[in-house]
């Protein structure tokens, strides 16, 4: 009730109480004012009322709008989450993400990784004997050139891993085992470990990877070979030139206590894209001090450049499935050698060229020279030494095209050979990658400092020459003339086929090749015949 009303009534009220004594008699006056009286009461009973009752309504009203409001408020925040839960559902990021790369690759975004690595090269073939030689080592054999097991990847801060062992023959020997750092901000890699000496391109690119069942004899013949040590690189801008420097203990990661042999290193690439290609012009270099010798004992140390202060430099005919060697300087005292190499590549679509060469110049010991005690040499103490420091020269050149239009994997910024990618892998239903290779070697021992070198006895100093026959036999040369077809039934399987033909002249084995020849030992010439092939692969 308004007030207004509250009003109206009250003048109805009082207009009845001022005309009360007109309209009755004296004797109803004290009845009427009791009536008015409990009217009055009753009025202002229901005045109050009427207020309470609009308080009581005010406060309904207001319950009711903040209900109204919340209610609002509730509609809207389901109609909220109605619309978040009518979009699409994005599905939660994975710890890690997993490639195939040959292999599973699991890499999480912090910079961790992890891939399993491996390879199976089994050989087959045959090598022929030349003239009145006869050896079980030559003719028809099989052999598991390598099984390897390991795995490679990164860690948080630049850090990378390698690590593989080799189980082929039987046994389990190191091969890359490395710990990498490439700091974000610096074009420079650290490795610390087990790895190849900073060779040429052929040495130090992966066996999966060269273009030939072996690499060039040279390698071979200057026991070019992954040891125990620690280099920097310098990768250039758009990673087109490498310069890199190593130290590294004169063998390999293995258990030996008594080899203070030392090799310092250093090669330098320069990887340009010109003349419509990719070009990779190096030097290499290795300075190798020898083992010191062990009171005439051997040093047990793997892959060692010499057995102690003995060198010796030999290669077989381009293949492993022989021990035999046509050349072969035999041991003399040295106390170290120098290695010089040079190396030249170009990739032009399907075509590629390369060729590489190493001097070598041993730092021989002379006539008269004593060695007693700790520094005696093994066999008696005595041993040939040239009449001056020899050195020896091998070569190679190669040229290859894929008939089916493959580009031959190369890595910039490394200098090395790569993974070729195939074109139409046999698993779509193509032919696989055909690639065509003719390559020549040539490999020469022969030195008149060391054919003319006396055999030296260190407890006395006195000196002596060996029968002529013998000392011509020291060394030799040997060419290979070799042809090829790779086909890569993928990325990771191939099937290798080589022949090659090895022309020798001189060497250990000329005078039981030819013993009715009346030329001089180190002029007889004869030829071999080499067939092998291989089957790859790798992960």
């Amino acid at each position: 009730m308004n007030s207004g009303l509250r009003i109206s009534a009250i003048a109805v009220a009082v207009s009845l109480g001022w005309a009360s004594p007109a309209l009755a008699g004296a004797k109803e006056d004290a009845a009427m004012r009791e009536e008015l009286a409990a009217m009055r009461a009753q009025m202002a009973a229901l005045a109050a009322r009427v207020d309470t009752l609009e308080g009581q309504l005010d406060q309904a009203k207001a319950r009711a709008e903040s209900a109204e409001a919340r209610a609002a408020t509730a509609l809207a925040q389901a109609e909220a989450v109605k619309a978040e839960a009518a979009k699409p559902v994005k599905p939660a990021e994975p710890a890690f993400a997993v490639n195939w790369k040959g292999a599973p690759e699991i890499a999480t975004k912090d910079g961790w990784s992890f891939k399993p690595r491996g390879r199976l090269h089994l050989d087959a073939g045959t090598i022929s004997s030349p003239g009145a030689l006869t050896n079980p080592s030559l003719g028809g054999n099989l052999r598991v050139r390598r099984a390897r097991l390991g795995a490679e990847g990164t860690m948080p801060g630049g850090l990378g891993y390698k690590a593989e062992l080799d189980f082929a023959n039987g046994s389990v020997a190191m091969a890359d085992f490395f710990v990498s750092y490439s700091p974000g901000n610096a074009p420079l890699v650290l490795r610390v470990g087990n790895f190849e000496t900073l060779n040429g391109i052929e040495q130090i690119t992966s066996s999966n990877n060269i273009s030939t069942i072996e690499r060039a004899t040279f390698n071979d013949a200057f026991l070019n070979s992954r040891r125990l040590g620690a280099s920097l690189a310098y990768r250039g801008k758009n990673d087109d030139w490498r310069a890199e420097v190593a130290v590294f203990a004169a063998h390999a990661l293995d258990s030996s206590l008594d080899n203070d042999g030392w090799i310092g290193a250093g090669r330098l690439t320069w990887m340009p894209k010109a003349l419509g290609g990719q070009l990779h012009l190096g030097v290499n270099y290795q300075y190798r001090d020898f083992a010191s010798n062990i009171s005439g004992g051997t040093s047990t140390g793997v892959n060692m450049p010499s057995t102690n202060q003995l060198a010796r430099y030999r290669a077989r005919p381009g293949s492993q499935l022989t021990d035999v060697r046509f050349v072969d300087t035999g041991s003399f005292a040295a106390k170290g050698d120098s290695i010089l190499g040079v190396e030249a590549a170009g990739i032009f679509g399907p075509l590629h060229v390369a060729s590489e060469a190493q001097w070598l110049k041993a730092r021989g010991y002379r006539a008269g020279d004593l060695a007693t005690g700790s520094d005696a040499f093994a066999g008696g103490n005595s041993a040939v030494v040239p009449v001056a420091n020899p050195g020896f020269f091998g070569a190679y050149g190669e040229v290859g095209y894929f008939l089916t239009g493959e580009t031959r994997g190369y890595k910039r910024g490394d200098g090395t050979w790569a993974r070729t990618k195939v074109l139409d892998p046999i698993s779509k239903g193509g032919a696989g990658g055909i690639q065509v290779i003719a390559r020549y070697e040539h490999l020469d021992l022969s030195d008149e400092d060391l054919v003319g070198g006396p055999t030296n006895n260190f407890t006395t100093g006195t000196s002596a020459l060996a029968a002529l026959n013998s000392r011509l036999g020291r060394g030799g040369t040997q060419s290979s003339y070799i042809v090829g077809v790779n086909w890569y039934l993928n990325d990771y399987l191939r099937l290798m086929l080589n022949y090659g033909r090895v022309e020798v002249e001189g060497g250990p084995q000329a005078a039981i090749v030819d013993p009715a020849s009346t030329l001089p030992v180190n002029q007889r010439n004869y030829g071999v015949n080499v067939l092998q092939s291989r089957l790859q692969f790798d992960f």
